[in-house]
């Protein structure tokens, strides 16, 4: 009987595979900042962060988040305006819903939602936009996603504003790829997920934050 080949034997451990690795976070792409702010800080939950100097989260009961708009370039056709007009709008939603069970704000605002203007409470703005947003190909990814191939991309890059002065006292730029999944794991599925995981990491990184710590790659 002939011995199985070798690229057979790889695409045997890919099926395998699939299933097991879903979206993971690597380093942001070209993350834009807000002024004079830019993250270069790597953190294990956030990804990249930049803090401007005395920023204390605790002193901000309050946060209203907006809607992310998506600017990445590869954005074209009425597919990817539909696509992206989703995926702003479930960032929005993942990120009001894992701020608010977190506990860490008093109020937590969709501003979608609910109209609001900042007042005498001291109060933080989220917003900032999807700079990478990509499908990828489920055929490749089946067939070789244990190469690289047909990567799931999406980037949130966001700032964190206080709504009184406007000033951003915080930026974050977190990346995600998926390139593994069920005959190579449907594309959307795998948007979801890198942005439902980006909403419960940066959660955990502002509860660290509150407690006192700093940023840290491990």
């Amino acid at each position: 009987m002939a011995r199985p080949s070798k690229s057979l034997l790889g695409f045997a451990l890919s099926l395998l595979l699939t299933g097991c690795i879903g979206a993971y976070q690597v380093t942001a792409d070209r993350p834009t900042g807000a002024g004079s702010l830019v993250p270069t800080v790597e953190d294990k939950d956030a990804g990249l962060v930049g803090l401007s100097r005395g920023f204390d989260l605790k002193a901000y009961p309050v946060i209203a988040v907006d809607l992310f708009p998506v600017t990445d370039p590869g954005v074209k056709d009425a597919g990817d305006r539909r696509l992206a007009s989703s995926m702003s709008t479930f960032l929005q939603s993942e990120l009001v819903r894992r701020l608010r069970e977190s506990g860490i704000f008093a109020r937590v605002v969709n501003l979608t939602e609910t109209p609001w203007q900042p007042g005498s409470e001291k109060a933080l703005r989220l917003e900032g936009a999807i700079t990478r947003l990509g499908e990828g190909s489920q055929a490749a990814r089946a067939f070789f996603g244990l190469y690289g191939a047909g990567k799931a991309r999406a980037q949130a890059d966001m700032t964190f504003r206080d709504a009184q002065t406007g000033q951003p006292v915080m930026v974050t730029a977190d990346r995600r790829v998926a390139q593994m999944g069920f005959f190579g794991g449907d594309s959307k599925d795998h948007l979801k997920e890198s942005f439902d995981d980006m909403a419960r990491d940066l959660a955990k990184f502002l509860v660290r934050l509150g407690k006192g710590e700093a940023p840290r790659k491990e």
